[in-house]
């Protein structure tokens, strides 16, 4: 039983260990938004190839967690026809893209 016991608990120390350690490795794009109206949601798009992901600005800020390389993030109420810019994520680091302005 003791053995057992020892067993389990070895392996959850592992487990939590590397958890943490993926959790410390995570790469992310960061910004802030301003936009002069405030009617619109304004959605952030990142695509990597055929990886993509959305999200919306939230108190003027967004994030993603992102494999490392080359994403192109694009900023706007409607997405279509809208230029991005090109940016490369380096594993374990947050990019803070700054603050994009909106006209």
């Amino acid at each position: 039983m003791d053995k057992t016991v020892a067993t389990f608990i070895g392996v959850v120390c592992v487990v939590i260990g590397l958890h943490a350690s993926r959790a410390m490795h995570r790469t992310n794009i960061t910004g802030k938004v301003k936009a002069f109206t405030e009617k619109d949601s304004i959605w952030v798009f990142a695509v990597n190839g055929k990886d993509s992901l959305k999200t919306m600005v939230n108190n003027g800020r967004f994030r993603f967690t992102v494999k490392p390389g080359s994403w192109m993030v694009t900023v706007a109420p409607h997405a279509e026809n809208q230029e991005g810019k090109l940016v490369e994520a380096v594993e374990g680091s947050t990019l803070d893209m700054g603050t994009i302005i909106l006209n």
